[in-house]
């Protein structure tokens, strides 16, 4: 419809306008958001792959985890060495927690507030009180750590050191180490799947498999895809759709990520993306898979149902994480 009436054209202008301000600062549906190591900033995107806005962040900002409320990101900038808390409606840092050295990947216990930090090159993970920022503990660990994950229950805390080969397991409320389990190459990202926990082996080529009654290993999953070299398979993240029973696994240098039957612990699918993707999320409804390709800059969407990508758009340079928020 055209306006020529314009006194009317004007009223209408003006009301549209009030009504816009009048939406309230929050985060809209399935927000995806990106953090972009080398450009410093956190990139945004709605659930089809479009940018909607880039805010610059910090010093190389690195592993998220939400925030309770559902509209907060607690963010890892490793560079600037502190945790910040970013309200995503708002767009703004909301407070900053410091000295948190080298800050890595993140692990939110929602209940109790801890979150759990590894400190790259500083042989530790801290446990931190996310009411005060106060330090609950620090925790001895091997040479660079970076994967960590809590039991639902919050009694356990896994930290996994890429260049001592072991996950830590420390008790989440004396804070006293309770066992080392011994991994492959490199061990990187940790999931949770019951009284299993997966561990991504880099420079193993396989994802292993722990009971957590035990401590023992109790399998794993070797990637081998036809036409790549073993040394190409360096698998990093590692996530289970909402129903534990299909694991995802980004490959690293081999450029695919692969589809695995949790339960019977056999390939499914391998999936052709960008260049060296390590980070993953699903969207609430498991619809889509974002993956991020740490050296194409990028984000490829894969259709989990169809099992095939769908779309790529650009990203910041060198992502490192990705949260999606409903």
């Amino acid at each position: 419809m055209i306006c020529v009436d314009l006194p009317v054209c004007r009223a209408i202008a003006f009301v549209v306008i009030i009504l816009a301000c009048a939406v309230p600062s929050e985060a809209l549906p399935d927000t995806v958001v990106i953090s972009n190591e080398r450009s410093g900033n956190l990139h945004f995107m709605d659930r089809s792959g479009a940018t909607t806005d880039v805010v610059a962040l910090c010093g190389r900002p690195r592993g998220m985890a939400q925030g309770a409320s559902g509209q907060t990101l607690f963010i890892a900038c490793s560079d600037d060495h502190k945790v910040i808390e970013f309200d995503v409606g708002r767009r703004e840092i909301v407070r900053e927690i410091p000295d948190v050295p080298g800050a890595m990947s993140l692990a939110l216990h929602a209940s109790s507030g801890r979150l759990i930090v590894s400190n790259e090159g500083h042989s530790s993970a801290m446990v931190l009180d996310t009411s005060t920022g106060g330090v609950l503990a620090t925790l001895a660990t091997g040479l660079e750590p970076d994967g960590v994950a809590l039991s639902d229950d919050g009694a356990r805390i896994f930290i996994a050191s890429e260049n001592a080969n072991l996950v830590h397991v420390y008790d989440g409320e004396s804070y006293q180490p309770i066992h080392r389990l011994v991994t492959g190459l490199r061990p990187r990202r940790l999931a949770l799947r019951g009284d299993e926990l997966w561990v991504s082996s880099e420079m193993g080529s396989r994802v292993e498999i722990f009971d957590l009654n035990t401590y023992q290993k109790d399998g794993e999953v070797v990637f081998a895809p036809r036409g790549f070299r073993v040394e190409q398979l360096t698998p990093v993240d590692i996530l289970f759709d909402a129903q534990q029973e299909t694991a995802f696994v980004a490959l690293g240098s081999a450029n695919h990520v692969v589809f695995v039957n949790a339960e019977s612990r056999e390939i499914r699918k391998y999936i052709l993306v960008g260049r060296r993707p390590w980070g993953l999320a699903l969207t609430p409804d498991g619809e889509h898979l974002f993956v991020l390709n740490g050296l194409s800059d990028d984000v490829t969407i894969i259709d989990v149902a169809r099992e095939r990508p769908i779309r790529t758009s650009r990203t910041g340079l060198v992502p490192h994480a990705v949260e999606i928020l409903e």
